[in-house]
């Protein structure tokens, strides 16, 4: 191999440290500077430079505000659905709540299954609901009649007219099954219902009471299919 001389050797070298360092944004001494065997040291770079710099970073931030904006924001932890057992473990101030956003309508024809509340917010609630349901087990209703008929033990005993009346929890309108003409065991009680979920509706059963009605129990009833 032809050999080359030292001064070729020298320029190369130089040439090829002083191309790679300017690439980098890099200065590479000279034979001007005072110290060319010193470090090597930045350089900032030119302010027509910085466009290209800036642009992947712009590119980078509008690709990550619009992967954010696709991913849907966190709600709040949603609310278990309504089920006769989620309604015994509320307490009375919270049933009462739930049925003031209640609406009024007309219950289903024919049978409509019941669950009695008659401890909210204790522990024996449920246990209470389970023995209770053996004496009672909902209402049959005949939309035509405007009847709603207990079922207790199995049997239909203990009629009420239904209509709509203004509730005595709220005034706001309910569905009314009155005991006054039609039992002489619950002439002196009152149920009031609202729909607080589809097929399902919760009702306040009050005492005729001076000077005012008296709340004895909660109840809820669950169509069937």
């Amino acid at each position: 191999m032809p050999r080359l001389a030292q001064g070729s050797i020298r320029t190369a070298s130089v040439f090829s440290h002083s191309t790679f360092a300017q690439g980098a944004g890099l200065h590479w001494p000279t034979n001007g500077d005072t110290n060319p065997s010193g470090p090597i040291q930045s350089t900032p770079h030119r302010e027509r430079d910085a466009p290209m710099f800036m642009l992947p970073r712009r590119a980078f931030q509008a690709l990550a505000l619009g992967v954010l904006a696709a991913v849907p924001a966190e709600s709040g932890a949603q609310e278990p659905a309504l089920t006769p057992a989620r309604l015994l473990e509320l307490s009375g101030p919270e049933l009462d709540a739930l049925y003031r956003q209640g609406r009024s309508v007309g219950l289903p024809a024919g049978r409509v299954k019941g669950t009695a509340i008659l401890a909210p917010g204790t522990r024996r609630n449920e246990a209470m609901a389970a023995g209770t349901r053996l004496v009672w087990q909902g209402k049959t209703y005949d939309p035509a009649a405007g009847i709603a008929t207990n079922r207790f033990f199995g049997l239909p005993v203990i009629k009420a007219r239904v209509y709509q009346a203004e509730s005595w929890l709220d005034g706001a309108p309910s569905l009314i099954l009155d005991y006054s003409e039609t039992s002489r065991v619950y002439a002196r009680n009152r149920d009031e219902i609202r729909e607080i979920g589809p097929g399902l509706y919760l009702g306040l059963m009050y005492a005729r009471t001076t000077p005012q009605p008296t709340l004895k129990m909660y109840f809820v009833l669950e169509s069937q299919p």
